[in-house]
């Protein structure tokens, strides 16, 4: 019965549910976010992207700006959307793919290297910027850790995830670009008329 009800589900194009993640591979998955940064982090990568194809610019870095304020202005949001993430990552990843990959992100050399991306996508994007660098420690550990079966089937697994992830962030992302360009038009006043009323955001804010 079971078999012919999934069979059912195939030919009407539905896919089976997704099992509940137990508490500790939940709890993993939760560790994995917040070594990484979790939804916060991708923000501010984000973007920094954006100011570097718009260029080292006023512009750019003004929009770069109000991105990150956005962001933080929507940290309950993203704290929020962390929860769901932290649902899908354990319903996409092995105990054992998220314990390797927890031991790695927790350890010092971990640590080391999260910290410091954080700080090159948290600064003002500027041209010919160098990338982190790191020590050759922490290169050894990066090296050992990607070599791991579990980080090879992780990779394997990461345009799923990629899917779901976007699925999920799309309406707090939305709410964050909205916010982004009402924070952009108040300090730049580009987006205000010739009263000095701002289109998007209200009355402009007088200095």
């Amino acid at each position: 019965m079971k078999r012919a009800i999934f069979a059912i589900a195939l030919l009407l194009g539905l896919a089976p549910a997704a099992a509940e993640p137990t508490p500790q591979i939940l709890s993993l998955a939760q560790r994995y976010l917040a070594a990484t940064g979790g939804s916060f982090e991708l923000i501010e990568q984000q973007a920094y992207v954006a100011a570097g194809i718009m260029g080292d610019t006023p512009t750019s870095h003004a929009r770069q700006t109000a991105l990150q304020q956005a962001a933080e202005q929507h940290r309950a949001d993203l704290a929020a959307l962390d929860a769901k993430l932290a649902v899908l990552i354990a319903q996409t990843y092995t105990e054992d793919e998220l314990r390797t990959s927890v031991d790695f992100l927790e350890s010092p050399a971990g640590r080391s290297i999260t910290e410091k991306k954080h700080a090159y996508f948290a600064a003002m994007f500027t041209r010919d910027r160098p990338a982190p660098t790191y020590s050759a420690e922490e290169s050894a550990a990066v090296s050992a850790y990607q070599a791991t079966p579990e980080a090879i089937s992780m990779q394997a697994k990461s345009p799923t995830l990629l899917k779901g992830t976007l699925a999920l962030a799309e309406p707090v992302e939305n709410a964050i670009r909205k916010s982004a360009q009402s924070i952009y038009c108040h300090a730049t006043r580009k987006c205000t008329d010739d009263s000095g009323y701002d289109q998007l955001a209200g009355p402009t804010i007088r200095e």
